[in-house]
């Protein structure tokens, strides 16, 4: 898997080339024990862990069966009308690709808007704080300068006491989409939206994006993009 470059800016607002550079396997090692520290320390501190999230959710019927199912059968229906995006491109017109654009992006609404009651609930759990912890290790050690390869940050402290930078935010983005590049297996955007395949189709097609009366995936994924929290002391 490649580096990922990205540009972003000082405080000063100068723009800057940047890179993630891929952890070797002692970064790596070093990583998972940083995760498996601030585990142990947040279940120490009574912080309820993913089961105990779903058990609680099920137990008060926040997101029973009936929620899982329904979360499930809108991921079924968008890869079915992506493959049909896909596989019927060529004969598509550009009316027919954008009506089922539009049907995707209205799926891909109801789909996040069901998830914001899990994840609300789910975003402070024992698991997401060691994660977190994880990927602002792996920001301090593996974002460097692109022209002198220089790291950024000396190490987390550092990055902590820059979180509020914007530097620190794209940092953070760019750290936890090359983690679901490991899972992908693939390259990735740093805007995530744009593969998905109705956006892909568009810009196939020199198509602007459609309106909706609600927010588009894209404005939504804005919002809930990736970024560090602030820590305390």
């Amino acid at each position: 898997m490649k580096d990922r470059i990205f540009t972003s800016k000082d405080v000063e607002g100068n723009e800057l080339t940047l890179k993630f550079v891929r952890p070797n396997q002692a970064v790596l090692s070093k990583a998972e024990l940083v995760f498996r520290s601030a585990f142990s320390k947040a279940f120490r501190a009574d912080i309820i862990t993913n089961a105990e999230v779903e058990k609680m959710l099920r137990e008060r019927n926040i997101w029973s069966d009936d929620e899982r199912n329904q979360a499930t059968d809108l991921r079924v229906k968008i890869i079915e009308l992506e493959n049909k995006l896909e596989d019927n491109n060529a004969s598509l017109s550009n009316d027919q690709g954008v009506a089922l654009c539009n049907e995707i992006t209205t799926l891909r609404l109801k789909l996040m808007s069901l998830n914001s009651i899990y994840q609300t609930i789910a975003d402070n759990t024992c698991e997401t704080v060691a994660q977190e912890s994880r990927n602002r290790f792996l920001c301090s050690q593996c974002i460097v300068d692109n022209t002198t390869g220089l790291r950024v940050y000396k190490d987390v402290e550092d990055f902590d006491k820059r979180s509020d930078e914007v530097l620190a935010f794209d940092a953070f983005r760019e750290t936890v989409i090359a983690s679901l590049e490991v899972s992908a297996g693939r390259q990735l955007p740093s805007d995530l939206t744009e593969d998905y395949a109705e956006n892909k189709w568009k810009r196939e097609r020199g198509i602007g994006q459609p309106q909706l009366d609600d927010e588009t995936p894209e404005e939504e994924e804005k919002k809930e993009a990736p970024k560090p929290r602030k820590r305390k002391g």
